[in-house]
């Protein structure tokens, strides 16, 4: 069984709906390659830029699904949306439902992320 397989595997009903959901907003953007890493989907340009992180993956969160952007300290959060818990560097969404999920914001944060990511690459050349 592969890593994709045993992922879906782990989730609940509720969590696979938020994950494919979560996942389609993230296939609106070509360029960013899917990978499995610490056992979750990780989306990498140059460098790691967001990841989906369902409760039923430890050490993930308590409950729901968490959208987590690697560099999201970063990121321009105008409407306040991002958790920034006990971290420095990545920020989250928590979503416990797939009607919570703003697909027009995700896409800005992403499109914000995306463009994170090639300044800092592009500074590192």
């Amino acid at each position: 069984m592969d890593k994709f397989e045993t992922f879906y595997q782990s989730l609940t009903k509720n969590e696979f709906q938020i994950v494919s959901k979560l996942k389609e907003i993230v296939s609106i953007f070509p360029s960013l390659k899917e990978k499995i890493s610490y056992s979750v989907p990780y989306y990498f340009k140059n460098s790691r830029i967001c990841f989906i992180w369902p409760a039923s993956i430890k050490p993930g969160p308590k409950a729901g699904v968490q959208f987590g952007f690697c560099n999201g300290y970063l990121i321009n959060d105008k409407h306040n949306i991002l958790e920034k818990e006990n971290r420095k560097q990545v920020y989250c969404i928590t979503y416990h439902h797939p009607n919570q999920i703003n697909k027009s914001l995700l896409i800005e944060y992403l499109e914000n992320a995306i463009a994170i990511d090639e300044s800092l690459f592009s500074k590192n050349k």
